[in-house]
């Protein structure tokens, strides 16, 4: 069989492994060079940073530089909720609302439902009730008669922010404040005015029974991110009296924030430990691309290594496809990442590049024992 008739018989495979490999590459090589962009950034930010303490007045000679500073969070006036009684001195008070709706699933061969259910052909449309944060259109239902749902929220799910925020004297960013995303749910046993409103475990119902909810019945919940007092470290460039993103000289955003009271060093830790994580992930990704790759596109590489006695010398045993996919994908993976960190560290690598070709190298080893013996 030669090239065109093996290229015909596979070509399908050989095009989805094409598209792998290309997409692959291009995660990889992209997450590298975001990766090496970081890893700068933060390396410069670091060298720039100077500590500043939370407890000194204002110092202006500051301006304009990065600084990092640890002390308890400031809110100044208290995010409220009047209608529930709710009041918290934090960054953030998150109200979310979720409304008793009809929900519409299928199965395939589903049968023994014990709810609203009907079968089409081989699905099986069943209904049910449940809590949803947003709107459920019934409109699309297959069966609309009997399972309406409202078309609008009387409350929507909002995010109050506080508008000053200061760790001592140096006032916290839009861009900060953003970064206040870990809610605690509010647990209060205040009773709202409202008799209509009733509380259970935290949670405000607007229903006759919070047991047997109707359909558009509402509960709300209520929760907090920052407390005020809290102990936070922040790194960021310090503008007009506020603490904003630093851009480095690669083109990348520094601006950092914990809980707790960390040093410099150990605020910069937590950051190249959180990217790496990232990193390692979008790694994983990419080598599953190339791996799949590798496997679709076995049968013509195998008809090309074959025709050469030379290329057959660096292969691997072809006899376990499994084996060799693995290795022909990890040191593709290696490769591409040498590439992007050779010209910024230059013996990392070339270690990287070592590792990719070594088992290549290793199974040639046979080609190169016959040289010698011919010299």
């Amino acid at each position: 069989m030669n090239f065109v008739e093996t290229l015909k018989s596979c070509w399908l495979t050989t095009l989805i492994g094409s598209i792998l490999l290309t997409t692959g590459t291009s995660v990889l090589f992209w997450n590298e060079s975001r990766s090496i962009s970081t890893t700068l950034s933060l390396d410069e930010a670091l060298n720039d940073a100077v500590t500043v303490s939370a407890e000194r007045p204002y110092d202006k000679t500051y301006e304009e530089r990065l600084i990092h500073l640890s002390g308890p969070l400031v809110t100044g006036e208290p995010l409220t909720e009047p209608d529930y009684n709710i009041q918290v001195q934090a960054v953030k008070l998150k109200r979310r609302v979720q409304m008793y709706q009809w929900i519409e699933e299928y199965v395939e061969n589903r049968y023994g439902e014990t709810v609203s259910s009907v079968q089409v052909g081989d699905r099986t449309y069943y209904y049910t009730k449940d809590w949803r944060d947003e709107l459920v259109d019934s409109r699309s239902f297959y069966i609309r008669n009997g399972h309406h749902n409202p078309t609008t929220l009387p409350l929507d799910t909002k995010v109050y922010v506080s508008e000053r925020v200061h760790i001592g004297q140096y006032e916290l960013g839009e861009a900060l404040k953003e970064r206040f995303k870990n809610f605690i749910e509010v647990t209060s046993d205040t009773r709202p005015e409202d008799p209509a409103v009733k509380l259970h475990a935290g949670l405000y119902y607007h229903c006759n029974d919070i047991w047997n909810p109707e359909i558009g019945d509402i509960r709300i919940q209520f929760s907090y991110s920052g407390l005020e007092g809290s102990l936070h470290t922040v790194v960021g460039k310090l503008e007009n009296g506020k603490i904003v993103p630093y851009e480095s000289t690669h083109a990348k955003k520094v601006l950092l924030i914990y809980p707790g009271e960390l040093s410099l060093q150990e605020t910069f830790k937590l950051e190249h430990h959180a990217k790496r994580i990232m990193t390692w992930g979008w790694r994983a990704m990419g080598w599953i691309m190339l791996f799949l790759s590798a496997t679709c596109s076995a049968s013509i590489m195998k008809y090309i290594t074959s025709q050469s006695r030379v290329l057959r010398q660096f292969v691997p045993d072809p006899s376990f496809p499994v084996s060799t996919n693995l290795t022909v994908s990890f040191s593709l993976a290696l490769v591409i990442t040498s590439v992007a960190w050779i010209i910024h560290r230059p013996m990392l690598g070339s270690g990287i590049f070592f590792a990719a070709v070594s088992p290549f190298l290793y199974c040639a080893r046979g080609l190169f024992n016959n040289y010698q013996r011919m010299d």
